[in-house]
């Protein structure tokens, strides 16, 4: 209809995270921000993945008499069930990596191939990764199943299948073509990934703060983690939501509604 703005149409469809210059700023720094964070958060989740798979080539490299030999109760775990720790650190390296390209319109636009493709790998590892990282916590959790081990055990276990639920739900919206059901889905999933390499930086900054040892900061600190992690993803799929089923992407509308009201 000629003379009604994007903005009024949005209004008309009751989709109101549009309307204003304040909503669409707020998304433009917070994109910029979040891409640094979620790049930091990488980078430390990989750092973390490569000094894990350093120290297991090293352990089993040794005679056989001295390997676990002189370590800690979170290492030990590694070297008892290295298979499951493998699996979980190669799968762990394919989520962190394929990650990024799943999140960048460019890519889905210009590649919807590889970006099908990609997402399917995506989707197996992150299983992969969240079932074999849940069971690891679960089953042996490095202080044990007491104090603060239970809590470990507590986090992983409700962390453990929502993660899968997340992935499920992705998978069936993708399937039935509701773009921003799967577009919200697969956010709380990767959120949900990096809640471990979160919860690394905060035991970075809280044990020399506090004074407080890792065996008491780990689970505590896992439970921070996931929390802040899933709080930020919920308020961004809420500010970035679009009207109908997310054929468009926030960034489209928004420039949309910018040229609409300059004319």
């Amino acid at each position: 209809m000629i003379g009604i703005s994007a903005t009024e149409r949005l209004e008309s469809s009751g989709q109101n995270n549009f309307r204003t210059h304040k909503d669409r700023k707020i998304r433009k720094v917070l994109d910029l921000v979040g891409w640094l964070l979620v790049l930091l958060l990488l980078f430390v989740g990989l750092s973390s993945l490569f000094s894990r798979v350093d120290f297991l080539n090293n352990e089993l490299s040794k005679e056989a008499t001295d390997v676990g030999q002189g370590l800690d109760d979170f290492g030990v775990r590694y070297i008892q069930h290295y298979f499951v720790a493998g699996v979980h650190l190669l799968f762990g390296f394919i989520v962190y990596v394929c990650a990024p390209f799943q999140f960048m319109p460019s890519i889905r636009k210009r590649f919807i191939r590889f970006h099908r493709w990609i997402g399917r790998a995506w989707m197996v590892s992150a299983a992969t990764a969240g079932f074999t990282g849940a069971f690891f916590g679960v089953v042996w959790p490095f202080t044990g199943h007491q104090g603060f081990g239970l809590m470990q055990t507590g986090i992983n276990a409700l962390i453990g299948p929502y993660t899968l639920f997340c992935l499920y739900k992705a998978y069936s919206n993708i399937r039935a073509r509701n773009f921003g059901e799967h577009r919200e889905w697969m956010i709380r999933t990767f959120a949900l990934m990096l809640g471990v390499a979160t919860q690394r930086v905060l035991m970075m900054v809280l044990i020399p703060l506090t004074g407080i040892g890792a065996e008491t900061m780990f689970a505590s600190c896992m439970v921070l983690g996931m929390i802040i992690n899933i709080g930020i993803s919920e308020y961004w799929i809420n500010l970035t939501r679009t009207p109908g089923k997310g054929h468009r992407h926030w960034k489209d509308l928004d420039r949309k509604i910018v040229n609409c009201d300059e004319r």
